[in-house]
């Protein structure tokens, strides 16, 4: 392997790279987009999240699935369904999934899974329009772990909720803190100050993630 000035050209090539998402990407892309929209899918719902390069969040919200709730795994159920959530999306220069770490051989787990998997690639395909002309990607996807691992929130080899570490970051963006790690446009602050709930049925967990990603995906391209 060549060497040049004592770095290998592999290694450096490699250091321009991404490659905390997949496909990987150049870091060079990542750093000039001015926006991105972080998306977490759930058996229940779609949260998104939109963060400008600045880190300050200008949209918040999820799609709750209104034909998949029966776990019925028909394609003409899944285009109207995804396509409604694709349609509220706002536009943004990336788009970065979270990818569960689900085993697909854990056969309990398989419809989960499956799930999964079906809204995952046709996020692909849905907002990816011109990839065929362009052979450039717009959406990524990011482990669920490294997230986990980049806030300190893994038990084990799992991710663990990030809905108090949210609450955290909103509050301090509320005042509490001089410097927030993440800001928001002030009628999203208002909304979800008193909105996050940290037990019972409307945790918003896929909200949470979906910004836990953002911030991880921009923090580690080094925009902040």
């Amino acid at each position: 392997m060549e060497t040049v000035g004592g770095t290998t050209k592999l290694n450096r090539r490699e250091s321009t790279r991404a490659t905390f998402i997949k496909p990987d990407v150049s870091l060079q892309r990542l750093q000039a987009a001015d926006s991105i929209v972080s998306i977490v899918i759930g058996l229940k719902r779609l949260a998104w999240v939109h963060v400008d390069r600045s880190l300050t969040v200008r949209d918040w919200q999820q799609h709750e699935w209104s034909q998949l709730v029966k776990g019925k795994q028909h394609p003409d159920l899944y285009l109207a369904d995804v396509t409604a959530a694709v349609s509220r999306l706002p536009p943004a220069d990336l788009f970065i999934l979270e990818r569960s770490s689900l085993s697909s051989q854990n056969a309990t787990m398989f419809p989960v899974t499956l799930h999964l998997r079906i809204v995952e690639a046709m996020l692909y395909a849905l907002l990816n329009p011109g990839y065929a002309a362009e052979q450039e990607h717009r959406v990524f996807s990011m482990a669920r772990s490294t997230v986990g691992k980049h806030f300190d929130i893994m038990v084990g080899g799992t991710k663990t909720s990030g809905v108090d570490l949210v609450q955290q970051l909103v509050e301090e963006a509320g005042g509490t803190r001089e410097q927030p790690r993440v800001r928001f446009l002030p009628d999203l602050l208002r909304h979800y100050k008193h909105k996050l709930h940290s037990r019972g049925q409307h945790r918003h967990e896929e909200m949470c993630d979906a910004l836990l990603q953002a911030i991880t995906v921009l923090e580690l391209a080094g925009q902040r």
